[in-house]
């Protein structure tokens, strides 16, 4: 089993409660500094259509500002933040696509073990929408995992993977984790020796799809829905890019609200980051008729993609 004795070097809780305190649910992030502001944002949305759950939030990161979180705090929830050593897993095997960053969500059953029975895994470009409050109820007293199912998974796509055609290819952004079961299957190693073995198109997410197969209880959509389903989401996943945080983002209007609501809210909209989204920045404003703006961002685009 993976060691992670010396993963955690530094632990601190933020709470206003002086009470004991017992959790409704465990929900989990795994970020870097980038996504702290989303990932604050997303607790907000939480606590926002929760208010009747008691819920203790982990954030694993290598890089932690308290500053805004302390305005999150109210005396149902505590926020438990676990500052992770950045080089921990260098030796471990990756492929081209990702860093050894993704074994810290993996990780986080082994930390949490002796604290939690399960937890729910968040990525940080969620927003919640609606209530939880069936989470709670999940048995995973015979599974490893719930998941909620990529219905827009090609069939061979799935197979090419070397799953069988009935299996129901899961998204890795929500993951309701049963801590035991996770470390009994050894989920962590078996992802070691998986990961190098090929090239995948969503390496954590493929690799968890091919070791959990026949070991999921398939979730609700609403609870990681990015899909165009009619349908009322709890938890709403922006896959796509640029990230609804991003001032080159369109379509992100609901995102917008909960950010101006938010700690954040004084904080601008994150900058294009390279030039393909310098373009879509550009086409945006020009959408917008900020024209002349539109221009100068087509001509830094145009530069950087030249300097390539």
């Amino acid at each position: 089993m993976i060691d992670v004795s010396n993963l955690v070097i530094e632990q601190q809780i933020l709470s206003l409660n002086q009470m004991p305190f017992q959790a409704d649910l465990n929900i989990a992030f795994a970020i870097d500094k980038n996504y702290l502001k989303p990932c604050g944002i997303c607790i907000y949305s939480i606590l926002k259509h929760n208010p009747n759950l008691n819920i203790d939030f982990h954030i694993f990161t290598t890089y932690f500002d308290a500053t805004h979180f302390k305005a999150l705090l109210t005396d149902r929830i505590r926020i438990h933040v676990h500052i992770l050593k950045p080089d921990y897993f260098d030796s471990l095997q990756t492929t081209g696509h990702f860093t050894t960053a993704i074994y810290y969500r993996l990780s986080i059953a082994h930390i949490l073990k002796d604290q939690v029975k399960s937890f729910l895994y968040v990525d940080a470009d969620i927003l919640c929408t609606g209530s939880l409050d069936d989470l709670t109820t999940v048995s995973l007293d015979h599974t490893v995992l719930g998941a909620v199912q990529d219905s827009s998974m090609k069939l061979e796509d799935i197979t090419g993977l070397g799953l069988p055609n009935t299996h129901r290819y899961f998204n890795s952004g929500v993951l309701l984790i049963h801590c035991k079961h996770w470390l009994d299957f050894d989920v962590v190693e078996k992802f070691t020796q998986l990961i190098g073995q090929r090239e995948y198109e969503y390496p954590d997410q493929d690799v968890l799809n091919l070791i959990l197969e026949g070991h999921i209880e398939y979730l609700d959509e609403k609870f990681n829905y990015f899909s165009e389903n009619d349908i009322q989401p709890a938890l709403m996943h922006f896959v796509s890019t640029p990230k609804p945080w991003s001032i080159c983002a369109m379509n992100n209007a609901l995102y917008l609200k909960y950010y101006a609501e938010s700690p954040w809210q004084h904080e601008a909209l994150n900058p294009p980051r390279n030039y393909k989204e310098e373009k879509k920045y550009a086409k945006k404003l020009w959408k917008n008729k900020e024209y002349l703006h539109s221009l100068q961002w087509f001509y830094r685009y145009t530069v950087h993609k030249l300097n390539q």
